[in-house]
């Protein structure tokens, strides 16, 4: 990047003034105006992103959906390979996508108001199916199986039984094989001792504790109701707070990974923009890694280009520039200074910083790759004293900018300091007036004893 300047047409009017006959010295007289400094560069034209898709895997093209020119939006899928050519583990990781997706869905979707309900029904039932188990449980234990006129009942039950079965026993001592007289005594007690038995087993059963086995059934009842009830409580809670971080994370990991191996078959746009070019078509064997697809956001363009080190402190971000293509003659569009990169790019004989120029005008004509030029306005000074380039010169001794003055037939010879300056003009801070004349010689321009010139002329 170099520093130019320009000079509005008009802005100085340089006066001839009386020249000698040989025409050997150039004079003019010194004004106010304008003065532009710029800096310029090339570049290309550059898009504001650009992404180049191909596929992980090998296979053939079955599908394309994505032409030069059209536009896509991002996350669109552009182009698949035919399932016949794959891999059969790419096959199943399709089928594995869908369910990691659902799963996904499920813990994300809102619960409806049937599933509040249905949970809510179901932490009812387990709470009345817990006080059922904790009823039998206690009704099961010593003091709690019968109440004391049942109990009385049975001591009753069993006496009555007792005493039958004693009468019925001598009735029955009566039977002997073969006398049927006697035959249905025997059947009478035995009916008697079936009684008896069966009033005492009551009796006990009213009064005693279970057995091992049947308290472990009732504990084991009570505990199986309590946990269905803490489960249930959990699941209504869990539907109304919604699903858990933790869980969320775990299938959205799932779905990437599955995601990922399936998208090895497929190409899906990154960004919104244009499609660029399209390497292959429908059935064409495809190799993984070879660029396919190309989409570029024409949303916005830039250019990049290098300031010199020399340069880039007067280069700011916001500066206008003016930008010309090689391509389009004639078209001057303008744009901005975007952005300075603090790192330099060092080479063998110089030292650039990158600088992104952002257009900020555009025309349907402008294509991607197009060779730019550029000049930006590092600096603007609206009245500037003005003097010509030519007729500065450098005194080596005081190092020192001097210039001729001519007031009339006297030369004097005078110090100046400057400020800014272009290919044409300087600005003179201090030294000089407006009004006044200044001259060089043509074959030896204004110099200490010997020494350096500025260009221009």
């Amino acid at each position: 990047m170099l520093i130019v300047g320009a000079l509005i047409v008009g802005i100085l009017v340089i006066r001839p003034g009386p020249e000698p006959e040989a025409a050997t010295e150039r004079t003019a007289v010194i004004e106010t105006g304008p003065l532009q400094v710029w800096v310029t560069g090339t570049g290309r034209v550059e898009p504001a992103s650009q992404a180049a898709l191909s596929f992980k895997t090998a296979g053939t093209l079955g599908e394309i959906a994505a032409e030069v020119g059209q536009k896509v939006k991002a996350g669109q899928i552009l182009a698949s390979l035919d399932p016949g050519s794959l891999d059969p583990g790419l096959l199943e990781a399709a089928a594995d996508l869908i369910a990691a997706q659902q799963v996904l869905n499920d813990l994300l979707e809102d619960p409806t108001e049937q599933q509040i309900t249905q949970a809510e029904m179901a932490l009812a039932q387990s709470r009345d199916a817990l006080k059922d188990a904790e009823i039998k449980w206690t009704n099961q234990q010593a003091g709690y199986r019968a109440n004391a006129t049942t109990i009385r009942a049975a001591e009753a039950e069993l006496a009555l039984a007792k005493e039958a079965m004693k009468i019925a026993e001598r009735k029955a001592n009566k039977f002997s094989s073969g006398d049927p007289e006697h035959a249905q005594d025997y059947k009478n007690y035995a009916a008697a001792v079936q009684r008896h038995q069966l009033a005492l087993a009551s009796l006990n059963w009213y009064t005693g504790n279970p057995n091992e086995t049947d308290q472990a059934l009732l504990d084991a009842g009570v505990a199986s109701a309590e946990a269905d009830l803490a489960q249930a409580m959990d699941d209504l809670a869990d539907l109304r707070a919604g699903p858990e971080a933790s869980d969320v994370e775990s299938a959205e990991a799932r779905l990437r990974a599955v995601r990922a191996v399936v998208d090895q078959a497929r190409l899906i746009s990154p960004i919104e923009g244009t499609v660029m070019s399209v390497g292959h078509g429908v059935g064409d064997s495809i190799l993984p890694g070879e660029v396919e697809i190309v989409i570029a956001d024409l949303s916005s363009l830039h250019i990049d280009t290098k300031a010199d080190e020399l340069d880039v402190g007067v280069v700011a971000i916001g500066q206008m520039v003016e930008i010309t293509l090689d391509a389009l003659p004639g078209l001057i569009l303008e744009g901005s200074v975007a952005g300075i990169d603090l790192t330099p790019d060092i080479g063998s004989t110089s030292t650039q910083y990158p600088v992104r120029v952002e257009l900020k005008s555009m025309d349907d004509r402008v294509r991607v790759g197009m060779t730019a030029a550029m000049s930006i306005l590092v600096a603007d000074e609206e009245d500037a004293v003005l003097v010509p380039n030519w007729a500065l010169g450098f005194d080596p001794e005081t190092s020192e900018i001097i210039v001729f003055v001519v007031d009339g037939e006297d030369r004097e010879r005078r110090h100046i300091v400057l400020g800014l300056r272009n290919d044409t003009f300087s600005e003179v801070l201090s030294g000089l007036e407006p009004g006044e004349i200044i001259s060089a010689s043509i074959e030896e321009r204004p110099r200490g004893n010997g020494g350096l010139f500025f260009g221009g002329g």
